[in-house]
């Protein structure tokens, strides 16, 4: 039931985009005014794609390449969307009838210019989206001190691969490389990693070639529940060097790493996460790390007695001003909080994406955490 409201809303509001991207910019491009047919087709067409690669989705009648190229049109109505707002505002101001201070022959020569910089901003943003997406993501570099901390540990955090039909095996194999040269003690992978049919994925063994001092810990995030999660649990299980940590702890020398289910799992009819289980086994005396996908979690749960919290989910809201939507959704966006005196939040931005592949205001990262002592 929450995946047809899901649909149904995501659909109507690609309809109304669309309408609004024709109607209040397309249709209003002054050197356009003679092709509005042609609009009006290529609306519907870029309509028809959406609703094509929102139909695949969850799938399989598609070839992974085709899915890749349908990928664009959310991407670019997305794009639009957003210029045409910003068309309107800048319209309002610069060519209201009540405050023209500019001849008529002067009005269109600037409105030629104002036109042509929305059209020309536009489509380039739109591949700049798009290539901010599906690239590797850069390296960012966070240091955290901390009194507890008797060795320095360096910690390479990444979330919501999203490993399915637009990101595939070139992209881990990528991942894992630049995570590598990283020459980290451990590698947290913060839920999100497989996004589609795990029999579509023949590439799972290479996840073993993460390399780190201390090995390679990862929670379940939503969307593993959405893809038959028996068997992509069953499958990462068998992985070695890989370890999954459901509302389990796992002991080290100098620091106790902690990680839950996600918050998901209750209401898909799974176990619901339980951090007693957790905060049972930590120690007071060392520092305490938990892993959990949604940062939303740290507001329904008790997590005081943590020193330091990984989780994902948000993509840094992947497209502004989605953004806003997330910060009301789960209370927190992307980057180090400060919950208390004692403990931090870091929520990454995430190394991949999820439905159109489209990255704006919020680029994909490889978060790597410094941890020092004081």
């Amino acid at each position: 039931m929450r995946i047809i409201i899901f649909f149904s809303v995501l659909i109507l509001f690609f309809i109304l985009a669309n309408v609004y991207v024709y109607k209040r910019f397309l249709s209003r491009v002054d050197f356009l005014s003679n092709y509005k047919t042609s609009l009006k087709i290529l609306i519907v067409f870029i309509f028809c794609m959406e609703m094509i690669f929102f139909a695949s989705m969850r799938t399989e009648f598609l070839n992974e390449r085709f899915y890749y190229i349908l990928a664009i049109f959310p991407t670019i109505t997305c794009f639009l969307l957003l210029f045409a707002i910003l068309f309107e505002v800048g319209h309002w101001i610069f060519f209201n009838e009540k405050k023209q201070i500019f001849n008529i022959q002067r009005r269109k020569f600037l409105k030629l210019i104002f036109d042509s910089w929305f059209i020309i901003l536009s489509v380039s943003m739109i591949f700049k989206g798009f290539v901010n997406a599906v690239s590797l993501p850069k390296v960012k570099h966070i240091d955290i001190k901390n009194t507890k901390l008797k060795e320095n540990i360096n910690i390479a955090l990444i979330s919501d691969v999203h490993l399915g039909k637009n990101l595939g095996k070139e992209f881990l194999q990528g991942l894992i490389d630049k995570v590598n040269a990283l020459n980290a003690d451990m590698v947290i992978i913060a839920g999100d990693l497989i996004d589609t049919n795990i029999d579509n994925i023949d590439y799972l063994d290479i996840l073993e070639n993460f390399k780190s001092k201390y090995g390679t810990y990862y929670v379940y995030g939503n969307h593993e529940y959405y893809n038959d999660f028996d068997k992509i649990s069953d499958r990462l299980r068998k992985l070695k060097n890989f370890t999954i940590l459901e509302d389990e702890v796992v002991k080290f020398e100098n620091f106790v790493l902690g990680g839950t289910l996600d918050l998901s799992a209750e209401y898909l009819g799974y176990k619901k996460s339980d951090i007693s289980k957790i905060t049972q086994q930590i120690n007071e005396d060392k520092f305490n790390i938990l892993i959990t996908h949604q940062p939303k979690y740290v507001k329904m749960n008790n997590v005081e007695n943590f020193d330091l919290i990984l989780s994902g989910h948000t993509h840094a809201g992947q497209i502004f001003p989605f953004s806003l939507l997330v910060l009301l959704e789960q209370g927190y966006v992307y980057g180090l909080y400060q919950l208390s005196k004692k403990t931090l939040l870091y929520v990454s931005s995430g190394a991949g994406f999820w439905g159109p592949a489209l990255r704006f205001l919020a680029p994909s990262e490889i978060a790597f955490l410094r941890l020092k002592g004081e």
